[in-house]
């Protein structure tokens, strides 16, 4: 017997909020703007190589950001490709975070309370990307 899929109101909403996301933070980080974790990664890499791996990271972001949403009306026809393309998405989300909020001397600064909610936004982000990676 089939067994019937069915998706709850929370997973829906944070599917198509995650989605929407990486993907707006991939096209903005193609127009040289983008998230913080974007921006972050610009920093880090000075020059070309900075360039580099900004273009890459938007395009893995755009892509994870597309193939979530594609995902609700699809279902899950991309196999690991979107869960790689996430895993990737989360690593250097982890590494922005560290260099964010704990590397680039505003640990903490100005006021506590400005860089927790940084911080608990950069996580919720990162939470959202491990709860629908299962």
């Amino acid at each position: 017997m089939a067994k019937k899929s069915s998706i709850s109101l929370g997973r829906l909403l944070l599917q198509i909020a995650l989605g929407l996301l990486l993907a707006i933070g991939g096209i903005y980080a193609l127009q040289d703007k983008g998230s913080d974790i974007a921006i972050a990664i610009t920093e880090t890499f000075k020059g070309d190589v900075g360039n580099i791996v900004r273009i890459v990271f938007a395009v893995v972001e755009l892509l994870a950001g597309i193939f979530l949403i594609l995902e609700l009306f699809m279902g899950d026809v991309f196999g690991k490709l979107d869960k790689i393309l996430m895993i990737i998405i989360m690593i250097v989300w982890i590494v922005g975070i560290v260099l964010l909020d704990f590397l680039n001397g505003k640990f903490l600064k100005p006021d506590v309370l400005p860089w927790l909610y940084q911080f608990a936004g950069h996580l919720l982000v990162l939470g959202a990307m491990v709860y629908l990676n299962d």
